[in-house]
This record gives structure tokens, C-alpha cells and sequence, in this order.
């Protein structure tokens, strides 16, 4: 009985999650930039920006030698960002990569953190997410969620709040520390669900509750 309700549950979360996908396609610009000390004058350098998707590969930028960075944007449910990023000296590099005009009302954001590689001189990577409201490229106004790793590793945060009708930005940062010749590759995936979506998936759950509740209050019938 209970693999039923489950089951009925996860169906009618697949349909509020698949609804969405099919009518959300408005355009996000994803703009990436990189920030070290001495460089720039400490400020973010932008260094890539696209509708939908922006990267840069091969880059050196401050100690880094090689930085691989890109961003995209499926519709405005999903903001997908990957880094990867080498040094032969060690050093401190902050990468943002930021998906802007967003408009889709939500009342939570899923932050989804991995570090696949982390390597040589590389002794820790830090990974960041960020709302802003008012639409900031690189802002890092209400914090969503972070993870630290010093290994490889990965984790999902949530953070429930309601975004209104925007537009507003999702940043994601990536802070990669080295002490000497190393790299490291991460990746941050945002997922926005609207807020029918999460209408959906509340009176999904709250269904099974009461059959489940109604299930428990109902005398069993014993043969003896």
C-alpha cells in the first residue's frame, strides 16, 4: 500500500516538474568572470557572456594557466556551470559564472555542488550560490547555499525563498585555493523550480499523508 502512495506521489511530482520544462524558454543571459588579487585591481574580470550558454577554454588568468569554464541555461529551470582550473605557481582564484534575467517565481532554489578533481597544490575549493533581486551580474546578495571540499565530494542545499516574478540573477562562485602547481574541476547545477511546481508536489505529499493517515485509522480484518 504504501509503495502505491509513494508512487502516486512521485508521478504527480514528475508532472509538475515536466510541465514547466516545456513553457519556461525565455531568453538568460550566463556571464562568467574571474577574480585574484593583483589583478584588475582585485575587481571581477568578465570574461565571457552569451544567451543561454557562455565559456572560455585555455584561458590564463593571474597564477591560474588554464582556466576551462562554461555556463548554460536550460530554459530558466536549470542553471548548469562547470570550472576547471590549473596553476603551476599556487594562488587564490574566485569564479563566477551568473545567469541573469530570470523571471520565473519560485519559492526555493536546489543547489547542487561537486568536486570532481582536486589535485597537487590545490588545498581547498569552495563553492557558492547566490540570489540576487536585483538582477546583478556577479552579485552575491542572498546567499543560497556553499560546500568546502578538500577532497572529492558532493552535496545538495536548499534554500526556500520566494524570488516574485523578477527578473532577478543566480550566481554561482567557485573559489579555488592553491599553495603550488595543482587543479581542480567543479561543477554547480541551480535548479528553479516555479512555484505551480512546488503547488504540486506539496498536494502530492499531502495526499499520501492522509490516505496514509485514513490507511492507519481503519480496523484490520483478522481471519482466525
Amino acid at each position: 500500500m504504501i509503495k502505491r502512495l509513494l508512487s502516486v506521489a512521485c508521478l504527480l511530482c514528475g508532472i509538475a516538474l515536466a510541465v514547466p520544462l516545456a513553457t519556461n524558454a525565455n531568453a538568460v543571459v550566463v556571464t562568467i568572470g574571474l577574480q585574484e588579487a593583483g589583478v584588475n585591481g582585485g575587481a571581477v574580470t568578465q570574461v565571457a557572456t552569451g544567451t543561454g550558454v557562455a565559456g572560455v577554454l585555455g584561458l590564463s588568468y593571474g597564477s591560474f594557466t588554464v582556466n576551462n569554464v562554461s555556463g548554460t541555461s536550460f530554459g530558466q529551470q536549470v542553471i548548469n556551470g562547470n570550472s576547471f582550473n590549473a596553476t603551476t605557481t599556487g594562488g587564490t582564484l574566485a569564479v563566477f559564472i551568473t545567469a541573469s534575467d530570470l523571471t520565473l517565481p519560485t519559492g526555493a532554489f536546489f543547489s547542487s555542488f561537486t568536486n570532481q578533481i582536486l589535485e597537487g597544490g590545490v588545498t581547498s575549493v569552495q563553492l557558492l550560490t547566490f540570489y540576487n533581486s536585483d538582477n546583478a551580474i556577479f552579485g552575491t546578495a542572498t546567499p543560497l547555499g556553499s560546500m568546502s571540499f578538500n577532497s572529492i565530494g558532493s552535496g545538495v542545499q536548499t534554500s526556500f525563498l520566494n524570488s516574485g516574478a523578477g527578473p532577478y540573477s543566480v550566481t554561482e562562485e567557485y573559489i579555488i585555493t592553491s599553495t603550488g602547481s595543482g587543479d581542480a574541476s567543479s561543477t554547480i547545477v541551480v535548479s528553479v523550480p516555479e512555484s505551480s511546481t512546488w503547488a504540486m508536489m506539496i498536494l502530492g505529499f499531502a495526499g499520501v499523508g492522509f490516505m496514509a493517515y485514513r490507511r492507519r485509522g481503519q480496523p484490520s480484518l483478522r481471519l482466525v
